[in-house]
């Protein structure tokens, strides 16, 4: 799939719907992306989510704190325009694969990268972006093997089924990305220059039921990367 296609596929009925009751309160934030979370949640703090989806993260913050700055950034106009609607306080952009665009040169005490990298071909452009806008902290996730690294999603994909639908959402298909996890830490220390600190935590456990691979164990792993 494209660029313009992996957008697309966010946007199906049966995604919108799952995003509009999920990943918005602290329960359902996994432990490995709590493991960093809990410390970098600060009054007064200014966060940008890129891959905000309908801007659920918005509701998480606020459980923890109530002066807080939030920027979400999404490649589908129909979850922007969902964010909008159920967080009109806070600020959402519709922007293309690995851009940033809208939000100019401005920079974040908190920027969050979560649950898309492994799924578009242009993660290491979306990475970049999120570092270029990180004042203080960057939080991201990838999926690790032990094994080869496999960015071919014609052995390895994620089907956007995930929360039930018709033969349109089995064929929608994002790469499903499992780096090495020594070409990850590579390959993150590459792509954040300057970065004084960085520390990642993770776990096996089974791939998604939505992905097709290989590998009967991945490695879901948060890093966090810190500016002094």
């Amino acid at each position: 799939m494209s660029a313009e296609a992996n957008a697309q596929a966010w946007g199906l009925p049966r995604v919108m719907d799952f995003f509009a009751h999920h990943r918005d309160s602290t329960s359902e934030i996994y432990p490995s992306e709590w493991f960093f979370l809990k410390d970098r949640l600060r009054e007064g703090t200014s966060v940008l989510d890129i891959g905000c989806a309908q801007g659920g993260f918005a509701k998480v913050l606020a459980e923890h704190v109530r002066d807080f700055r939030y920027t979400g950034l999404d490649v589908n106009p129909a979850m922007i325009e969902a964010a909008r609607t159920r967080f009109p306080q806070h600020r959402f952009e519709c922007v293309p694969e690995g851009e940033a665009g809208p939000i100019g040169e401005e920079r974040f005490d908190l920027v969050l990268v979560l649950g898309i990298l492994h799924l578009h071909e242009r993660w290491r452009d979306t990475l970049a972006a999120g570092w270029r806008h990180t004042l203080g902290a960057l939080v991201f996730d990838l999926r690790e093997t032990e094994g080869a690294t496999i960015e071919d999603k014609g052995r390895s994909s994620f089907h956007m089924d995930f929360n039930g639908g018709d033969e349109g959402h089995q064929n929608a298909a994002l790469p499903y990305i499992v780096l090495n996890a020594g070409e990850a830490l590579a390959e993150a220390r590459r792509l954040l220059p300057g970065c004084d600190n960085l520390a990642r935590y993770g776990y096996l456990h089974p791939p998604s039921k939505a992905a097709r691979t290989p590998l009967e164990r991945v490695m879901t792993t948060v890093y966090c990367a810190q500016r002094s």
